[in-house]
């Protein structure tokens, strides 16, 4: 009778797992959106004394870029060719992007002072890896080369474009 029992309870234990073997599963997908930003912060509004000094000011602006690829080109133009335009009288201008802190960057076309010229363009920052969240921030120069000839009054205006994609 005693084994009748042990075998009654290692049957019901055997069958009772059985029972409670029944496997299931949940696959999680996470979808992560393509994240290319950059932004561009600063004042830029420059009063000219006329007095045919040079203009420099290394920290002019803050580039901010965003990225979660690795792979990711940033490319500077401007509308007028790199220079400041009233009515037909035009200011030569330089840019300049200071990347020498990040180790990210292959290659910085705008790591010294260069007028966006059209024919010399594109003026591309080419960077390696991904980002922080928040970004990186990097320091835009501009400079304006000293003159010998007075500019007209006026409002000397151009539009400079920034673009981020996946390289």
């Amino acid at each position: 009778m005693k084994k009748f029992v042990v075998f009654l309870i290692v049957g019901l234990l055997a069958s009772s797992a059985a029972w409670g073997n029944d496997n299931t599963q949940i696959n999680i997908t996470a979808n992560i959106a393509q994240k290319l930003d950059v932004s561009v912060s600063g004042d830029w509004s420059i009063d000219l004394d006329n007095k045919g000094t040079a203009y420099q000011n290394d920290s002019q602006g803050t580039l901010t870029v965003i990225s979660n690829k690795n792979s990711y080109t940033v490319t500077f133009s401007s509308e007028n060719g790199g220079t400041l335009k009233y009515g037909s009288e035009t200011i030569i201008y330089k840019v300049k992007v200071d990347t020498d802190e990040w180790t990210g960057v292959v290659s910085n076309a705008l790591e010294s002072y260069k007028q966006l010229t059209t024919a010399q363009g594109p003026y591309t920052i080419v960077f390696n890896q991904k980002t922080p969240k928040d970004g990186i921030e990097f320091d835009i120069g501009l400079q304006i080369p000293e003159y010998t000839n007075l500019y007209s009054e006026g409002a000397y205006t151009d539009t400079i474009y920034i673009s981020i994609t996946h390289s």
